[in-house]
């Protein structure tokens, strides 16, 4: 008799024993689970990092002004949004650069073009623009053109990163004087 009570003693501290075990791992478990999600609130391993140490103070400007406009173009690209971007170009958006090669200007419309930065954004690791000085602008509360030094660093890979730098000749175009600043043409004048 003493043997039976041992014996189903010790399967019930066994029982015990077992359901401490599981408890902990569920506990430990859920924990995981938690920490898994909080981690993955602050940190996304499909968007690039950002480099924002000397650049803490920039941020979306007001587009209604020409500065502001400049602003988000930067904040645009500082970020690889592609809505912000595709944001600050008119619909009859044309960019122009020069072919050196060939002798003949090359232009492309809007769509062309976000398919084009859309693909920068993704697949570069380094990229950074920065706006310089105006070095011309003219124009009316509905139109302005205006000419602005740039360096823009691109890299695909970290030891192969490549500078470009020169003037961007943006003509900026708006409905009314309330209406945000859109790209309406830009002609590269870089090095590139």
């Amino acid at each position: 008799m003493i043997d039976e009570k041992a014996a189903s003693m010790t399967q019930a501290k066994q029982r015990d024993n077992a359901w401490v075990f599981r408890k902990f791992w569920q506990v430990a478990l859920m924990l995981g689970c938690v920490a898994a999600v909080l981690w993955g609130c602050t940190i996304n391993p499909f968007a690039p990092r950002l480099e924002l140490s000397e650049r803490s103070g920039i941020g979306l400007g007001d587009q209604r002004t020409i500065d502001g406009f400049f602003r988000n173009f930067e904040f645009a690209y500082l970020t690889r949004d592609t809505a912000l971007y595709g944001q600050l170009l008119s619909e009859r958006f044309t960019f122009v650069y020069r072919d050196f090669d060939n002798g003949v200007d090359v232009i492309w419309p809007r769509d062309v073009e976000l398919v084009t930065t859309s693909g920068l954004f993704r697949s570069a690791e380094i990229l950074d623009l920065r706006w310089n000085t105006v070095v011309f602008q003219d124009g009316d509360a509905r139109q302005v053109q205006v000419v602005r030094s740039f360096r823009l660093r691109v890299g695909f890979r970290i030891n192969e990163v490549f500078e470009i730098t020169g003037n961007a000749n943006f003509t900026l175009v708006r409905d009314d004087t309330g209406s945000v600043w859109r790209l309406s043409r830009w002609r590269d004048e870089s090095n590139f």
